[in-house]
């Protein structure tokens, strides 16, 4: 049996998305990564306060962590947005749309077309 998200993996894996920095982000900074592109996408991005509240990701300590760990992968930015300059926001940056457009390609790959096991 096809299996597409595998051959959703396989592809990632084939691709040299791997040997770059970014993937070696935890899995909790990539789920967090995840959220905040989504927030942007959706032209309503995430605040600082809001991230430091997802509960299920860990304690605001750690959140804050992994923040400072997509930072530093150059993932994300933190920028005010008007005259209120208490309020952070959270974008994503142009390594992160190139980092979500390879996953997207590979997506399409794995639909399009199987990849062979590699031995």
């Amino acid at each position: 049996m096809k299996n597409t998200y595998l051959r959703y993996l396989q592809f990632v894996f084939s691709d040299a998305i791997h040997h770059r920095k970014q993937e070696a982000l935890s899995a909790t900074a990539i789920f967090l990564l995840n959220r905040i592109a989504v927030k942007d996408y959706e032209e309503n991005p995430m605040t600082v306060n809001q991230a430091m509240t997802l509960q299920a990701l860990g304690s605001p300590s750690n959140l804050h962590r992994k923040l400072d760990e997509l930072r530093e992968a150059e993932m994300i930015e933190v920028k005010s947005v008007g005259t209120n300059r208490r309020t952070k926001y959270l974008f994503i940056t142009q390594t992160a749309h190139h980092y979500f457009q390879i996953k997207s390609e590979a997506m399409v790959k794995a639909i399009q077309k199987p990849l062979k096991a590699q031995i």
